[in-house]
């Protein structure tokens, strides 16, 4: 039996549990490997926090955002032009109040504290999008995939908290929209993506996302929800001189994207890991093969031929966005639902959602005017869903796109290859590549996984209308439930494994065996073989 190239990208229970034997029957020298995630998740987070907070009230958390609200308090502007700038909505500002309040260097430890929540939730939701089990007791399966991504994004992940920037908690709030979305919780997740779009206006990019795909009233909440948090501030802290923080931040910096050439921003052009910088950058200094090339970048902020400029980087821009758009399907087009016992959608209905929640985060980075390190923390999700699918299925075209994601991101870090390489790495671009070839990653899982849920959308609406107690729900529990790495049983969740479970009269169309509608039911055994019920 043929299986439908979908199969290798099911989605694992959230009560899996391996098939190692209950925590109470094994020896206490195994615990450290069952729990070593959440262990090494602890370790992490002690030894970081002398780095967190070793720059006290010099912090950019302390100089740029907590001196931003003390100022929104005292009813100042707090967009101005100075060496630490605040170029972010007002929404931040106000949101930071709680803790600047705190005495002396207390907002530096409560921010550090509301990392460690973030980070938690960012990782435990991009973690479940990813289709992942319980990080107890892993397979050696899950494992690698596990290990993989950490590989793939811990250069990135880290980067907010080694300069206490707010990107933790904005990635917490993109993965968890993305899981309510899942969950078919549209408020809640129009909610948690706005709150994420008034931090940082990327994420507003999910909002004709959600057009697309025919939710039109959770796009309206998301943009609703943004607005509403950054017209906040002059209602509830109206600036004494009259004037508005959104239109002082819009006039002062978002202003000057329309005015400037592409990549020009308030700090060095190295650290603007954009398409608009990566452009820049060729334009200035073309391929430099030493840093020397690169001396006076701080003040290149020259408009001249930025008409140019801005035809190939928006061009460029404009041509992602179609691709990927003409990879997600015809606009306005919702996708089938099919649930389970529970509501839940069907693996491969999660699957793709996750794959283009991933496509999404990856234009979030390229199309924004500024993306520097520390925003690539989103790249998580699509790094997690690279190493699951090399793990499942290793072809080699997923295996060229991560030897490319090794190259580009671990393998060049600064930490490995020394400043003067890592600055040259910067004017390349590499961070830049590294999220291009992430997209490329998701086109392609996306172009594999949509045809096979077309043809298992439309056998299962064949079959209930031949049969009204057809049982979509019973090959949800029997085939959901089961690990895709553990090595004794294999099912997929698709038209293949499907035929494993009804009867034996089937039908090809294009993928594997499509059983025929309206036949006896059979159910899967202990030893993985069909029954009749």
């Amino acid at each position: 039996m043929s299986y439908p190239v979908a199969s290798h990208f099911p989605v694992a229970p959230e009560n899996y549990q391996g098939d190692n034997p209950p925590a109470g029957r094994r020896r206490w020298s195994q615990l450290p490997i069952d729990y070593g995630v959440f262990l090494l998740a602890v370790a992490f987070f002690v030894v970081f926090a002398a780095i967190f907070v070793s720059d006290g009230d010099q912090s950019e958390w302390m100089v740029c955002y907590v001196r931003a609200a003390e100022r929104m308090v005292e009813r100042e502007p707090i967009h101005r032009i100075e060496p630490v700038a605040y170029a972010y909505p007002p929404a931040m500002a106000m949101l930071a109040l709680p803790l600047a309040v705190l005495p002396r260097d207390g907002p530096l430890y409560a921010w550090y504290v509301v990392n460690i929540v973030a980070a938690v939730s960012a990782f435990g939701c991009a973690w479940r999008l990813m289709g992942g089990p319980s990080l107890v007791r892993m397979s050696l399966g899950w494992s690698v995939v596990f290990w993989l991504g950490v590989v793939l994004s811990l250069r990135f992940f880290v980067a907010p908290l080694e300069n206490q920037q707010t990107d933790m908690v904005i990635a917490a709030l993109v993965f968890g929209g993305c899981l309510w979305l899942w969950r078919s919780r549209d408020v809640p997740a129009a909610v948690c993506l706005g709150a994420a779009a008034a931090m940082k206006c990327t994420p507003l990019l999910f909002a004709p996302y959600l057009a697309w795909r025919g939710k039109w009233k959770t796009a309206g909440v998301l943009i609703a929800v943004a607005v509403a948090l950054n017209v906040l501030p002059d209602v509830v802290f109206p600036q004494s001189s009259g004037g508005s923080y959104l239109a002082d931040w819009s006039n002062s910096f978002l202003g000057e994207v329309g005015r400037s050439a592409p990549g020009v921003w308030f700090s060095d052009i190295l650290l603007n890991q954009s398409l608009a910088g990566l452009f820049n950058r060729f334009a200035q200094f073309g391929l430099p093969i030493s840093t020397e090339a690169l001396d006076g970048r701080w003040t290149a902020t020259s408009t001249g031929g930025a008409g140019g400029l801005r035809l190939v980087v928006y061009g460029t821009a404009l041509f992602l966005l179609a691709a990927t758009w003409s990879c997600f399907g015809r606009a306005g087009r919702r996708m089938p639902s099919l649930t389970g016992p529970v509501g839940r959608p069907l693996p491969l209905d999660a699957t793709l959602l996750s794959v283009e929640a991933a496509a999404v985060v990856c234009l979030m980075l390229l199309l924004s005017p500024m993306s520097s390190k520390a925003h690539y923390v989103v790249m998580l999700l699509p790094a997690l869903l690279v190493a699951r699918s090399v793990v499942q299925r290793p072809t080699m075209g997923m295996c060229l796109i991560l030897a490319g994601l090794l190259l580009t991101g671990p393998l060049t870090a600064k930490g490995l290859i020394g400043k003067q390489a890592g600055d040259l790495a910067l004017a390349y671009g590499v961070p830049t590549w590294f999220v291009l070839l992430s997209l490329l990653a998701m086109w392609r899982m996306h172009g594999m996984l949509r045809p096979a849920r077309g043809q298992l959308v439309e056998y299962c609406e064949r079959g209930q209308a031949a049969d009204k107690e057809f049982p979509h729900h019973a090959i949800v529990k029997n085939i959901d439930r089961r690990d895709p790495f553990a090595g004794r049983c294999d099912d997929r969740f698709t038209a293949g494994a499907v035929s494993k479970i009804l009867p034996p009269g089937r039908q090809t169309a294009g993928h594997g065996d499509v059983p025929a509608p309206g036949a006896q039911q059979q159910g899967v055994g202990k030893d993985g073989q069909a029954v009749d019920q």
